[in-house]
């Protein structure tokens, strides 16, 4: 058989490395474990694990908690699935170009790749700034798809809403859909939510993996209008999301004061780290989600070496043209966070 080949498109290989003894500050995750009292309530039963899912119950959360119909959701296999229903779904036809940010989140490029996409890449300055007027200008009839994350990862930046609804206007006019991702939401309170109801182009992305802490579940959704969910729903799979992501999104979505404290506990552990690196005088980008750049200079490698023997993982900067120098630490709770403010002490004092 004639094997057909991707051109252009590397995906990670697979590796035995494992994560779980490290304090885990590089892809965002939550840092913190939850309690036995939250695990046990979660914990999966003999039913769970031999029936097929029953999600009814999260879309009833979702519509009580959003105040939009059940209607106005579906639920997705991780964010990722839901940037491909809404690929699958609007760049089937002949228009063969989307308008993305650059960079982004990976799966982007990847779905393009997947779908023979032209992307309309808009990229940030040296100033850290969007080029959102060539973003606008490049919104015409040959584009299928508009993707922005708001806040952005791996930059931590936002798009304002007064731009946004700029961007949703024109993009209306032309029957241009704008898929918003908003996997920070939570971190970041301001939302496209209440636009939804306003602009039939709009699709909202969540995912469970940030604020809810849910990353090794695999749990999202899309809302948008009733209209345009209906015919989305029908590129679901079988059954959207497993039991064991079914069971802990629906006792998290009811009780939400754990979520909460755990966004609170971070944007604190945030507050502490950034007034840390000011008396370090360590330079650092702001950001709107739970992670943050620092500018290590010609101490990066060297610092991210020491961190990781000592077993804390972080990552590369923003990905943007300037910063090589910065490295992209994910934000927790103030204990976790000091254990990088001892190891930064012994750099920069």
């Amino acid at each position: 058989m004639k094997i057909k080949k991707i051109v252009g498109l590397k995906r990670d290989k697979i590796s035995l490395f494992s994560r779980k003894d490290y304090l885990r500050l590089d892809k965002n995750e939550r840092v913190s474990n939850f309690t036995s009292k939250i695990i046990n309530k979660i914990q999966l039963d003999s039913f769970d694990l031999t029936a097929y899912p029953e999600t009814g119950r999260i879309y009833e959360q979702l519509s009580k908690i959003n105040q939009l119909s059940k209607e106005n959701f579906v639920l997705t296999a991780g964010s990722e699935f839901g940037i491909r229903m809404c690929f699958e779904y609007f760049c089937t036809n002949k228009k063969k170009k989307i308008i993305t940010l650059e960079p982004t989140f990976g799966m982007v490029e990847v779905y393009s790749r997947l779908f023979n996409l032209k992307q309309i890449k808009i990229k940030y300055d040296k100033k850290f700034r969007l080029n959102l007027q060539k973003l606008y200008k490049q919104i015409n009839k040959n584009i299928s798809l508009i993707i922005l994350a708001n806040p952005n990862s791996p930059t931590g930046t936002i798009i304002e809403e007064t731009s946004i609804i700029s961007i949703l206007k024109k993009s209306r006019q032309l029957n241009i859909p704008v898929l918003i991702d908003e996997a920070y939401e939570g971190f970041y309170r301001p939302s496209c939510l209440k636009l939804i109801k306003k602009f039939s182009n709009l699709i909202i992305l969540r995912t469970f993996s940030k604020s809810f802490g849910l990353a090794g579940l695999r749990a999202g959704y899309l809302i948008s209008n009733t209209s345009l969910i209906k015919e989305l729903y029908k590129y679901k799979p079988m059954y959207e999301i497993n039991s064991a992501a079914s069971k802990a999104v629906l006792f998290l979505l009811k009780n939400q004061r754990f979520v909460k404290d755990y966004i609170s506990q971070t944007l604190i552990g945030k507050l502490f780290f950034e007034k840390a690196l000011k008396k370090l005088r360590i330079p650092f980008l702001k950001t709107y989600a739970n992670f943050i750049h620092i500018k290590l200079g010609t101490k990066k490698e060297k610092i991210e070496r020491e961190l990781k023997k000592i077993k804390i993982l972080t990552r590369k900067g923003p990905g943007v043209d300037g910063y090589e120098d910065y490295l992209r630490i994910t934000l927790g709770p103030k204990n976790q966070m000091k254990n990088v403010i001892s190891v930064l002490n012994k750099y920069f004092k």
